[in-house]
This record gives C-alpha cells, structure tokens and sequence, in this order.
C-alpha cells in the first residue's frame, strides 16, 4: 500500500550564493569539504557556482588511494570534496599549501582541530563548534555564517588600504617638508631656515595628525572586492607605494621651494623702507606647506577616482579635519598671542592668496595623476 513520499532538503542560507560570487570576483576560490554524498555535494556546490556540471569530484575513497603529491595535482581543479572525514581535510589543507595557496579552512569538529591549526586562517563556528575547534582557530564565526567570512575580508581589505593610504600621506608629505628645509640653504642663503623647531612640531602633529586620522576610517571604495589578494609577505610599500611618496613629496617641494624663491624677493623688497618684517618669506612657506597637505588629504581619499567623482559625505572626518586645521593654520597667522608663540608673521591679503594659490597645485597635481594613470591603462588593455 503506497501510504507517501518524504522529501528533504537542507537548502543553503539565501546569502551564501552571493558570497560564493564576491570571492570569485575577490581572486578567492570557495572549495566544498562535506560527509555528504558526492551528487547531493555536487549539486549544491553548482547551484551556489562553487563548481560548474562536469567538474571532477573527489571522495574519502578517493583520497585514501592517492599520495600527497598526487593530491597536489588535483588540487587545482577540484572544487568538491565529498564523503571526507575530518582527518582527510588535513591532507587537503596541506597538499594547497604545497602548491603555494594561501589556506582558509573551517570547522566545528573536535576532529577539525588539526586541518584549522595547519591553514593558514583557521575559522571555527561559533555556535556548533566545539572549544578544542575555537582554540585550534584564528578566527570564529559567532553566527556560523559563511558570509560573515566574506564581509570579514572585505573589512581587511579596507583597513589594509586605509593604513597604506595614511602612509601615504605622513610620509610623502614629511619628505617635501624635509627636502624644504634642506633646499633652503641654496635659496635664500644666510637668511635662515623657513621653519623653527615649534612649527616643524606643529605641522607634525596638527597638519600631520588630524587629516592622517580621518583617512584612517576612510570607507571602502566600490572596487575593493574586484582585486586580487596581496601576497601576505608583500611589503608594505609594495606596489607604487613607495615610489608615489617620494613623487609627491618631490612635488611638494618643488612647490614649496619656487614659493620661497619668490616670496623672499617680494616680502624683502616690499619691507624695504616701510617698517615691515622682511621675515613674513617664512610664514608664506610655513603657510604653504600646511595647506598644500590639506589639499593632498583631500586628493588621497581615492586611488584612481577623482575628487569630484566621490560623495563628499561618505567621509565627513576628513573634510573636518581640513577645515579644523585650516582655521588652526590663520589663527597662527592673525591671531596675536600666537602669532608670537609660534614665531609668524602678519600676511597681507595678496601674499594670503599667494599662498593658497600654490598649495592648491598640490591637489591639482595629484588629480591629473589620476588622469593620467587612468587614461595610461585604458590605453595599454
């Protein structure tokens, strides 16, 4: 007597189809390790892209009859693992590594313990897993959510650039400064350094600091999940980092350096004979190189993307930072009590401009890098 037909399925969470598609796209490949059968494996490993119909399927058998370094051959191609044991993801962890792949592996077993301890990034569950997998695990998912992996690494990307970005920054600015001060020798003579010991303070914790902080929580930019992963020995000045620093501040500079040329001969002709500070040369270049750093804080929220073309909103630090700082910046100029404490000098208006007009070719500059650098790759696919 027919009486009926039960049938059941274990559906994936609807947000793991999603995930599966922003590690591809991230140059990270999602591998299925499960005790089901092969064909129940297969077909949810395809209906999330984690593989595609045809592809080889290897089982427990399977990896019980192969050697290591067979397994390394199969390593590359084979997406889905079904019927394993823990202990067998182990072997695959290893034979990965072998091949020079950076290993996440998860895990919720007591079993699980070995292969999360030999990967790279070992990620034990938060809810199912047991204590020996969260102690054996670098990181653990409180809501056992494959996803949360995902986002995970999406927030790493993010701080990574951020504090590359902030490198950037401090560093590239510091090396225009120092060349400055050291130019200033065969540009003014005997006349003296542009800036005291209390302004090179001030630039580097106030004109410095604040801006380098906000960039510090820059938000993520739309293409951050579209790169390939950075090797982990990379270093940290590794691609252009390094180069761009010493360009900018070169830039900087250059920049900094024509102001002085300039602003010497006019303020020591226009003081002559009318009472004024012949001296104001170095409030000019001490002014300049401050807001110049501001229009570069500016220019850096994005690699490639230009000003113009990011939503002002997304970073409110930094344009408050700028804007603190700028006001701090007058303050040192017209302000009297600290006029006198950090040693500057009354600008007038047209030498103001002067100013403001050279430090704006900072962030002029590194706009038409983006410019160019775009259309320069454009060009080259």
């Amino acid at each position: 007597v027919w009486l009926g037909l039960v049938d059941m399925l274990d559906a994936p969470r609807p947000e793991v189809r999603d995930a599966v598609k922003r590690c591809r796209t991230a140059g990270i490949r999602p591998i299925m390790i499960t005790g089901d059968h092969q064909l129940t494996a297969s077909a949810i490993a395809q209906d999330l892209g984690i593989s595609k119909p045809g592809d080889e399927v290897l089982t427990g058998r399977d990896l019980e009859k192969m050697s290591l370094q067979e397994l390394e051959h199969h390593v590359d191609r084979v997406s889905v693992y079904a019927r394993v044991a823990p202990e067998h993801k182990l072997r695959i962890v290893q034979a990965l590594q072998k091949k020079g792949k950076i290993v996440g592996m998860t895990g919720d077993g007591v079993n699980d313990a070995p292969a999360l301890k030999q990967a790279d990034i070992g990620i034990a569950m938060g809810i199912t897993g047991t204590d020996v997998s969260k102690e054996a695990s670098d990181m653990v998912l409180l809501d056992d959510n494959f996803a949360t992996i995902v986002a995970a690494t999406e927030e790493g990307r993010v701080v990574y650039t951020n504090i590359r970005r902030f490198i950037k920054y401090i560093l590239g600015s510091n090396i225009g400064e120092v060349i400055t001060i050291a130019a200033s020798l065969f540009v003014v003579g005997n006349a003296g350094v542009p800036l005291s010991p209390l302004q090179i303070l001030w630039m580097n914790l106030v004109t410095d600091g604040l801006p380098a902080l906000a960039l510090a929580v820059e938000p993520a930019e739309p293409n951050v999940m579209n790169r390939p992963p950075n090797h982990p020995g990379e270093s940290i000045f590794a691609r252009g980092l390094g180069a761009y620093m010493i360009r900018i501040g070169i830039v900087l500079a250059i920049i900094s350096i024509t102001l002085m040329a300039w602003a010497f001969n006019w303020t020591t002709n226009v003081a002559t004979g009318i009472g004024l500070d012949a001296d104001r040369w170095k409030t000019m270049v001490f002014t300049t190189l401050c807001l110049a750093q501001m229009g570069h804080a500016i220019a850096i929220r994005s690699n490639s993307r230009l000003s113009i073309e990011l939503n002002p909103f997304t970073n409110l630090y930094v344009w408050g930072a700028v804007i603190l700082t700028t006001i701090l910046q007058l303050m040192l100029v017209y302000v009297a009590p600290l006029r006198n404490f950090f040693g500057t000098h009354v600008l007038s208006m047209t030498e103001l401009w002067v100013c403001i007009g050279f430090s704006s070719l900072m962030f002029v500059w590194i706009e038409l890098e983006k410019l160019f650098f775009r259309f320069y790759f454009r060009n080259k696919e």
